[in-house]
């Protein structure tokens, strides 16, 4: 069954179903394009943290910064902190993946200058080799930040090597209100009870509640862990990380600034504890952390509690017991691993559907775009 795609039918909003109309209406402004979603079904919500991939897809839909930012209480992000992950100490142990190139300007021997320097002297330590070669990092770790317009930190380019801390369902509702309505994609709230399959087991329709039988030509899958179409109906076989990758589990939660001049920084910072590690993410309004762990090593009544005490901890860069009691938790089931087919005949698995990776490098809304 090969025919030409004039009508594509999302199901599923969120982050992924209004990131992928946006990206279809504003680069194929002929086709017919259709978002279903439950008023139901809560998003998980809890990918704040992108890579610098994400400005390609900015680009590609037409987006700058000072159009969705403020909207969407994001903040710049130029690196990712890793806490404790080397060894655990009194004081915070800490290295950093920063974005950009390396800067080798004066380096003679390239990356081996910083090795040959701690063969020299042992006290420098490993942690200290992303501050030798990315100037930004040094700016980064005193909370300040450039757009690099004169260029002198060297192998910075703002445009590409800056990320995002945002709040991705606002950013969701951004895209569906400002550019895929506008736009002329069509919006239905119901709930999908159903898939239609022909002989061929392609799909030829889907059931609603209210709203009878939705069809298109393709069909794209947006509706998270569920996978309803590209699994549930296509059968597409899923390859579990579960042996690979131990983390299974978060608690994801939200904290309030007690100083925001101190806490908001342009690094997600990522801190190894008792039985996983910790996320800690600078919006604009708000801290979003959680607890990604291993129900192997702990049950959710002590990650609750091994995260609390991490929260009220000077891992924190402001220390308060309260704050981290009045914490509201959220307990989440990870589902990682990916199907062996993101296309199947005529769907298209995107964001959770087709896959997700244990997400300590931010991967989720990069996989997405």
């Amino acid at each position: 069954m090969k025919k030409d795609i004039k009508s594509i039918l999302i199901v599923g909003g969120g982050s992924s179903g209004w990131m992928t109309a946006a990206a279809i209406v504003t680069n194929l402004p002929h086709m017919q394009v259709t978002l279903v979603e439950s008023p139901n079904v809560p998003t998980i919500g809890v990918g704040e943290s992108t890579l610098g991939h994400i400005n390609e897809y900015m680009q590609f839909i037409g987006l700058e910064d000072k159009d969705w930012m403020k909207h969407c209480n994001a903040t710049y992000k130029t690196s990712i902190r890793f806490t404790d992950f080397r060894e655990k100490n009194e004081k915070p142990n800490t290295f950093h993946y920063p974005f950009g190139v390396f800067d080798l300007t004066d380096k003679e021997r390239g990356t081996m200058d910083w090795f040959y320097m701690q063969l020299e002297d042992q006290s420098i330590p490993p942690e200290n080799f992303a501050e030798f070669y990315h100037d930004h990092v040094i700016m980064a770790n005193q909370l300040k930040f450039t757009k690099n317009e004169d260029h002198v930190i060297r192998g910075f380019n703002f445009k590409f090597d800056t990320a995002y801390h945002m709040d991705a369902a606002l950013f969701g509702q951004y895209l569906k209100n400002n550019i895929c309505i506008p736009e002329g994609v069509k919006h239905i709230v119901d709930d999908v009870t159903g898939v239609i399959q022909n002989e061929d087991d392609y799909v030829t329709g889907v059931t609603t509640a209210t709203n009878g039988v939705l069809k298109a030509d393709l069909y794209i899958d947006c509706t998270g862990f569920k996978s309803m179409l590209l699994e549930g109906a296509m059968g597409a076989e899923f390859v579990s990380f579960h042996d690979t990758l131990m983390n299974d589990s978060a608690i994801a939660t939200v904290i309030p600034y007690l100083d925001k001049d101190k806490e908001m920084s342009s690094v997600t910072n990522c801190t190894g504890i008792d039985a996983g590690w910790v996320w800690n993410i600078p919006l604009w309004n708000r801290i979003g952390t959680g607890y990604v762990y291993s129900s192997k090593f702990a049950t959710e009544e002590e990650a609750e509690e091994q995260l609390r005490r991490h929260l009220a901890s000077n891992r924190m860069v402001v220390q308060n017991a309260d704050r981290a009691e009045k914490a509201e938790f959220r307990h989440i089931k990870i589902k990682h691993g990916v199907h062996t087919h993101a296309w199947e005949k005529n769907v298209v698995g995107i964001g959770l559907a087709n896959g997700f990776i244990e997400p300590l490098e931010s991967t989720g809304l990069m996989l997405t775009h």
